[in-house]
């Protein structure tokens, strides 16, 4: 393998990695350096790191760290987020086509869910234009006069080698001329983004055995057996790119494929593939969206509906009544276990303010200790993680630590008795933009936890004024602890 292949491979590698850490609550990629005289300071991250991770978020020191720890090479990538409703997946490639003129280009995040909203909002409009071409606006009909040539040069029975054409590339035409010899391999290559960027845009033609420089019939050299399984592939190529639907009909691509002979003179010396693409109803992916997330302990890639549910999906709203966990459970939670009370001042240390918070989901009791304790604990804690980005809106960096204790008694926690099995923060190697704590990242925070639990249902609504000032006021801290 070529070096610039295999770099190319290590940084599609890496950026998928990237983007599984953004969309999954943040963490740490670990890269094995290779050159021995690598110096971080010195050579820094190289310029294909650096533009893989400015294509993946507007502000690569917001959500990336750096730091080099013996043979490796660490990324600490903080969750994603974004101040831009709707925007709250992070993504490679939206795989959404459209076309701009004469161009066919893939839909940027932001592009791609105006697209989407758009689709939602003028559906029935759309339907409408279909049925209507003297309603379109005055830009669409100085350009439909291309398009009506196109469509007539789609309704012939027959052409000339090298007759000059009546129309050139524009919105709704795409050209191509390609060699006999890779002619199926080119075309399934170009079809996803071509039917893709039609389709989500107004319909129109691609022409294969074109020349657009020379603005002539050229035509490609094939067997009858040829064409027939040219046609079979194209069918399999359309009928197998995602879509996704917003209305009830829920319509297939369509499509019109033909095969126009060329002559020269009396003599049949090739032929031309002609495509009519109709404007679609919704939207038209070319594959799905490059983009991953942790789900059921794998990596996955989204599929079309899961991504487009991310974007199009409103954002987290706090609830009116605002609470925090109830003093009753504290007092209860304290006079089951007999050194709990104990065991938080000390972990709390020098901290004497803040509001502590206490859930079912922020902690558990077990009778009896077991080897899959550890694995819940860390699962636990990445999912409230998660749950604070996506859920609750928390847009700063971020991390979450587990302890776990062992107490010799089965039910209470006597002083003295408690003893640490696990605790993450001893092994864990952060940036010091992790550490730093102010009171809007507080305040923040404290905001997104009480989202997520008021969500999941652990909080009551009785508890409503006793918490409420708590949650108001910028001079309080906050502590959770699993």
């Amino acid at each position: 393998m070529r070096d610039s292949q295999l770099r190319k491979k290590q940084n599609e590698s890496l950026s998928k990695c990237v983007i599984t850490l953004l969309n999954s609550g943040g963490g740490m990629s670990k890269i094995e350096i290779e050159n021995e005289d690598y110096s971080y300071e010195k050579d820094g991250i190289g310029l294909d790191l650096e533009h893989s991770l400015a294509d993946m978020v507007p502000i690569v020191h917001k959500y990336f760290d750096f730091m080099k720890q013996g043979k490796y090479f660490l990324i600490f990538v903080k969750s994603w987020s974004s101040k831009i409703p709707g925007m709250k997946i992070a993504t490679l490639s939206s795989n959404l086509y459209k076309r701009d003129i004469t161009s066919v280009n893939v839909m940027n995040a932001i592009v791609a869910l105006e697209f989407l909203k758009d689709r939602i909002e003028t559906r029935e409009r759309f339907s409408l234009t279909l049925k209507s071409p003297s309603k379109r606006c005055r830009e669409e009909r100085e350009e439909s006069s291309t398009k009506a040539l196109a469509s007539d040069f789609f309704n012939r029975t027959q052409l000339r080698y090298r007759e000059k054409l009546t129309f050139t590339e524009s919105t709704y035409v795409e050209i191509k001329d390609f060699s006999t010899q890779k002619l199926l391999q080119r075309i399934k290559e170009i079809l996803p983004q071509n039917v893709s960027a039609f389709a989500n845009t107004r319909g129109g033609y691609l022409f294969i055995g074109l020349s657009e420089e020379k603005q002539e019939v050229i035509g490609f050299k094939a067997e009858k057996s040829d064409l027939d399984k040219l046609e079979r592939e194209i069918e399999k190529c359309i009928s197998k790119l995602p879509v996704y639907h917003f209305c009830m009909e829920k319509k297939k691509i369509n499509y019109f494929c033909k095969f126009l002979e060329v002559y020269d003179g009396e003599r049949l010396c090739g032929y031309v593939c002609m495509l009519k693409i109709e404007p679609f109803c919704c939207a038209v992916f070319a594959k799905k969206p490059d983009s991953w997330h942790v789900k059921d302990n794998q990596v996955t890639q989204l599929s079309v509906e899961e991504w487009v549910q991310f974007m199009m999906d409103p954002e987290p709203v706090p609830s009116e009544k605002v609470t925090y966990i109830p003093e009753i459970l504290c007092k209860r939670l304290f006079s089951q276990h007999e050194g709990l009370a104990q065991l938080i001042r000390k972990e709390m240390g020098s901290v004497r303010q803040g509001t502590l918070i206490l859930s079912k989901i922020l902690y558990t009791f077990l009778r009896e200790l077991n080897e899959e304790l550890k694995g819940y604990s860390i699962q636990t804690a990445l999912t409230l993680k998660k749950k604070l980005v996506k859920m609750g809106g928390y847009t700063g960096k971020l991390c979450v630590m587990t302890k776990i204790y062992w107490s010799e008694e089965s039910s209470t926690l006597t002083e003295g008795s408690a003893r640490l099995l696990h605790d993450s923060s001893l092994s864990a190697i952060y940036p010091k933009s992790y550490t730093l704590i102010t009171s809007q990242t507080m305040n923040d925070l404290k905001k997104a936890l009480f989202i997520v639990l008021k969500r999941l249902g652990t909080l009551s609504d009785k508890f409503d004024s006793e918490i409420f000032q708590h949650l108001l006021s910028n001079q309080h801290g906050l502590l959770s602890e699993e």
